[in-house]
């Protein structure tokens, strides 16, 4: 269902008419073609699910269709620790995160792989990890001008070379500000830019913080929103040569000026996107706020829904343009391409795209073989990485269906199936557990 702002009426998800459908799949060559495609060369994906956390990669030159077995696998590394963590790429490194135990206690560690051979080159513990339910790497790192930064499941946010992987600094950040967080820990990935990484810590003291780079000293901290932090990753977005860092807490959404730390704008969207409805408010929010044109794209699963902001000229307020409660997205990303979105669904799993503009559902069906699953993108063609099955689903962009190219099974490794894919040189490559992997997409 989809509630568009100001007017509040709720409309049933409309049905498509076919000549509107024939305009779409023809539209598809085209204006998705031109959302995906990029002549540029390709770039390393350094943060987590790369530029703007969109989860649309450069890549370009890709296979449109698999082997029934798969596409081929280039390596498989056992050892990168217990994680739910995605990979990212720098000069020619992938970098993961995991916990393993080291004497009688548990650690926080990264491993850093040759990314053609699958060799480890070095691996090094920063943290404490989260020790109660679903012990695992949560956080993805970040990779900036030979430095690597990661947060642990506890709240330290630490640097390290990216060559060598020795320790640079760490600060508990998580206590340092007295943060406050959700029943599963510290799940956000490090913001970084020129200056500082950012951080989330939420609770009665701030909200977001910026720690030097240079050697983790507090540049600055937001006023408090009074309200835990989410496991939101910052985005950095420039609207109209304003620049700003927007994030979540478990029910704000807010934007502050990276230069000063002031707390520019923030909106209760968990008041307006439960509005009406009598619902269990879950401190659960997960997905990046995705930035484009001026909009800000936001959902939430546990039957919570979807919701677009406009900002105005200046950066310096929002308002909500539509809600939709079809597009439920828990931690499995979702992408959006030219006019339309795409993910699944939770808790009803189902495959559902809505319309960007106007927050209409185009389809929301339950799919054989799919449930939840992580969604990115690349070279025209979405990758679904099922989270209940274990097989990853090359997927044409159809706004009308669920349409499936091939798939592949994963079964190395353990635990759960919630690793957001990477494509970066050619190849695709993910982690189940300790095990990572990467598979070779050219043809």
């Amino acid at each position: 269902m989809t509630n568009t702002f100001p007017n509040t009426t709720v409309s049933a998800s409309p049905t498509a008419p076919a000549n509107t459908l024939r305009l779409l799949t023809l539209g598809l060559g085209l204006g998705l073609g031109l959302a995906l495609t990029n002549p540029a060369a390709a770039e390393d994906v350094s943060q987590w699910r790369g530029n703007g956390h969109r989860g649309v990669y450069k890549e370009t030159g890709l296979r449109k269709t698999w082997p029934d077995n798969g596409p081929p696998r280039l390596w498989k590394t056992g050892g990168v620790g217990a994680g739910y963590s995605s990979p990212v790429t720098a000069n020619g490194k992938i970098y993961f995160t995991g916990i393993k135990d080291e004497g009688d206690r548990k650690v926080e560690f990264m491993t850093c792989l040759d990314a053609a051979k699958g060799q480890i080159v070095w691996q090094t513990a920063y943290g404490s990890p989260w020790s109660r339910d679903y012990p695992a790497a949560r956080s993805t790192p970040s990779v900036s001008d030979g430095e690597v930064f990661a947060i642990s499941g506890s709240g330290e946010v630490a640097k390290l070379n990216a060559e060598t992987g020795a320790l640079l600094w760490k600060v508990d950040a998580k206590k340092t500000f007295g943060g406050a967080s959700g029943g599963w820990g510290t799940a956000e990935s490090p913001l970084v830019d020129d200056q500082a990484v950012y951080f989330t810590p939420g609770g009665p003291q701030t909200t977001l913080v910026a720690l030097d780079r240079k050697n983790g000293r507090t540049l600055w901290k937001t006023k408090s929103l009074n309200d835990k932090a989410s496991y939101v990753t910052p985005t950095a977005i420039r609207h109209n040569d304003v620049r700003q860092i927007v994030g979540a807490t478990t029910n704000y959404v807010f934007g502050v000026n990276p230069a000063n730390g002031n707390l520019v704008w923030s909106i209760n969207f968990a008041k307006i996107l439960d509005a009406g409805r009598t619902i269990k408010r879950y401190d659960i929010l997960v997905n990046a706020l995705v930035h484009r044109d001026g909009k800000l794209l936001l959902s939430n699963g546990y039957n919570h829904g979807s919701m677009m902001f406009q900002l105005n000229a200046d950066a310096s307020k929002v308002e909500v343009l539509w809600t939709n409660q079809d597009l439920c997205s828990q931690h499995h990303g979702f992408v959006w391409l030219e006019d339309f979105i795409f993910g699944t669904s939770h808790t009803s799993r189902k495959w559902t795209c809505i319309n960007a503009k106007t927050g209409k559902t185009m389809t929301s069906e339950r799919v054989d073989g799919v449930g939840l699953g992580q969604v990115v993108a690349a070279d025209d063609m979405i990758y679904v990485y099922d989270a209940e099955r274990g097989n990853v689903i090359l997927v044409k962009p159809d706004p009308r269906a669920f349409a499936e190219v091939a798939h592949f099974p994963i079964r190395d490794g353990q635990q759960q199936h919630w690793c957001h894919p990477v494509i970066a040189n050619g190849a695709l490559y993910l982690r189940h557990g300790d095990v990572a992997m990467a598979f070779d997409l050219k043809p």
